[in-house]
C-alpha cells in the first residue's frame, strides 16, 4: 500500500490528466460536442457558485454588484 500511495504523489498531475481527458473523450462519443460543452458549462457553473458559498458570498449580492456596475449614471 505503501509503493501505491508513494506513485500516486509522485504523478498525481498524470493521473489527474490521464482521469480528465478520458471522461472528456468519452462524453464527446456518448453525447457530441454541444452536448459535452453544456455538461463542461454547468459543472463549471456548479464549481463557482460551490466556490462562493464557501467563501460567504451570497448570489444576491454578487447581482446586485453586476446590476449597480452595469447602471449608467444619469446627467
Amino acid at each position: 500500500m505503501n509503493e501505491l500511495l508513494k506513485f500516486i504523489i509522485l504523478n498525481f498531475w498524470k493521473i489527474a490528466g490521464l482521469i480528465l481527458f478520458f471522461f472528456l473523450a468519452l462524453f464527446l462519443v456518448l453525447f457530441g460536442f454541444f452536448k459535452t460543452l453544456f455538461i463542461a458549462a454547468l459543472t463549471l457553473l456548479g464549481f463557482i457558485l460551490g466556490k462562493w458559498k464557501d467563501e460567504g458570498i451570497s448570489l444576491n449580492q454578487v447581482i446586485r454588484n453586476i446590476y449597480s456596475s452595469m447602471r449608467v449614471p444619469r446627467q
